[in-house]
């Protein structure tokens, strides 16, 4: 084990000692090449939530031009998110098994190119195939950057504090800059743009991480291709992955075929057996083999464990319904184009950027439960503020009605 201890303050420090993944080789970095680790990390925060906010914006352009349904217009986003999910453990244990430098690199550039190949898609299929591609590129390199920060900076340290919290704000950035992009391409040139604008991002980031992440004395768990097909658990992948995508499409056909069609809840049971089936078969690698299992069913003995995933759960369900939800309001149902949409969105950037900071001074000093309660309540307060009517804007309504019915 590492015996070093962090420098006491980062203005201080010309040097800092960190930890390889695996504990017994050392880097050491200096001030600026940690700090250019940090941001290129929080690059896969950043590029997650900018390929999803972005194109909250410009949803209701894309649907109208790739011809899709209106009860489909969702799987242009849920694509991108379903695989991100699936794949986000996945990808973890394959990071632990072959290296999370290689998995965060390989991860960004899929995302690179599966966004510079939307912008020549046609058909909304093919756009959600590759929108999915992305969401699993996405689904590589977030977790690797968390696993990354945490075995390079000492716990307890300072440097460890402002490396997390600078990586909690790279979400809140991206969904600022994200409405700003999407908004002013859209509104200026096609919104084909703002595809090549991520994937330019992607690029940046992965070219940025060949440099700045240090290639540690990494010992892979296994050898080889065998190894690697030994050490994953494919077939829980295969079962999760299976069970939201047959539950997604049964919620999204629901609303085109009818609740009754018979389709419809056959697709829920046999998404309900999948995912049953998956907790089993997690629970029967962690209790009867030595195989390690996608997720742990012994973590959700711990009850603060299970109240915290399901909080946020709820949070990030509540949240992406609501900016969906308040895209199609001002632009379908209020008439504004994408750059007055951007305009409204962008208080919840900046806010969502001093919120993470506030953070990193708040974690250690206020009751974690009472964050995240804090955090719900104020996704349904602004979910109850768009469902409440405004009475000055129905008064000035009806003045105008009258006006109209006068003259």
């Amino acid at each position: 084990m590492t015996t070093e201890t962090a420098p006491q303050t980062e203005l201080e420090a010309t040097q800092w000692e960190v930890r390889a993944r695996d504990d017994v080789s050392h880097v050491t970095l200096s001030k600026p090449r940690a700090i250019a680790l940090v941001i290129t990390l929080t690059g896969a925060s950043f590029l997650n939530v900018l390929s999803t906010q972005a194109i909250v914006v410009i949803l209701p352009v894309v649907r109208k031009d790739l011809g899709v349904p209106e009860s489909q217009s969702q799987w242009l986003i849920s694509s991108y998110s379903l695989t991100f999910g699936c794949f986000l453990l996945i990808w973890g244990r394959i990071g632990d098994v072959v290296g999370r430098r290689q998995v965060f690199i390989l991860g960004t550039a899929l995302a690179a190119v599966s966004n510079t190949a939307n912008p020549f898609l046609k058909n909304h299929i093919a756009f959600n195939v590759f929108r999915g591609l992305a969401g699993i590129g996405g689904a590589a390199n977030v977790p690797t950057a968390i696993g990354i920060l945490g075995v390079t900076f000492k716990e307890g340290g300072k440097a460890r504090n402002y490396a997390f919290a600078t990586f909690s704000a790279g979400s809140a950035i991206g969904g600022a800059v994200g409405n700003l992009i999407a908004g002013f391409i859209s509104a200026y040139t096609s919104w084909k743009w703002v595809f090549g604008t991520l994937a330019a991002c992607a690029a940046v980031i992965a070219a940025s991480g060949i440099f700045t992440i240090p290639s540690p004395h990494e010992r892979s768990e296994t050898g080889g291709l065998n190894g690697l097909l030994r050490s994953v658990d494919w077939l829980g992948g295969f079962l999760v992955t299976a069970s939201l995508t047959a539950l997604l499409f049964a919620l999204t056909e629901g609303n085109v075929a009818g609740w009754k069609n018979v389709h419809i809840p056959v697709l829920i049971v046999i998404a309900a057996l999948l995912l049953a089936t998956f907790g089993a078969w997690q629970w029967y690698q962690e209790a009867r083999t030595n195989r390690p299992p996608l997720m742990s069913p012994s973590l959700f003995r711990n009850w603060s464990f299970t109240a915290a995933t399901g909080i946020m759960g709820l949070f990030w369900g509540c949240y992406n319904a609501f900016v969906v939800y308040a895209t199609y309001f001002w632009q379908d149902y209020q008439g504004l184009n994408t750059l007055q949409t951007t305009l409204r969105f962008i208080p919840q950037g900046v806010a969502g950027i001093l919120v993470a900071f506030t953070m990193s001074f708040l974690i250690s000093r206020v009751p974690t439960c009472t964050l995240l309660v804090g955090a719900n309540l104020a996704v349904a307060l602004s979910c109850l503020l768009f469902a409440i009517p405004i009475p000055s804007t129905r008064l000035a309504n009806n003045q105008s009605n009258c006006q109209e019915l006068i003259a």
